[in-house]
């Protein structure tokens, strides 16, 4: 039993290696970039980037110019819709009392 109880871990230790050495000889024919190719990839990552930042800068100053010009169209407006209403409750109180009164003075005519 002992035996066996030391033999584990070499056994183990004996797998392990094997398939090391099984995944260095499948990646032994990768070649590396060379280092121009990770150069220009390095700048076109920089290039994309910095296009990726400049879309996202110019959607947040549309948003931005969007929303401003929206509140500051409400709050330029606010006063003259006020002031519609104010008018227009009074008028439409005193036609509906004008147009109750002539036919008042109709029905009284009539009879």
């Amino acid at each position: 039993m002992e035996k066996d109880k030391d033999k584990e871990p070499e056994l183990y230790l004996h797998k392990l290696s094997d398939e090391l050495d099984r995944l260095d000889a499948q990646y032994n024919d990768i070649t590396p970039p060379s280092l121009q190719e990770l150069e220009r990839l390095m700048v076109d990552a920089s290039v994309h980037r910095k296009s990726m930042e400049r879309k996202e800068l110019l959607l947040f100053w549309g948003i931005s110019l969007i929303l401003i010009s929206a509140f500051l169209s409400i709050l330029g407006s606010a006063p003259m819709v006020y002031w519609i209403i104010q008018a227009i409750i009074p008028i439409a109180g005193l036609s509906a009392l004008g147009i109750a009164r002539i036919r008042r003075n109709r029905e009284g005519a009539q009879e």
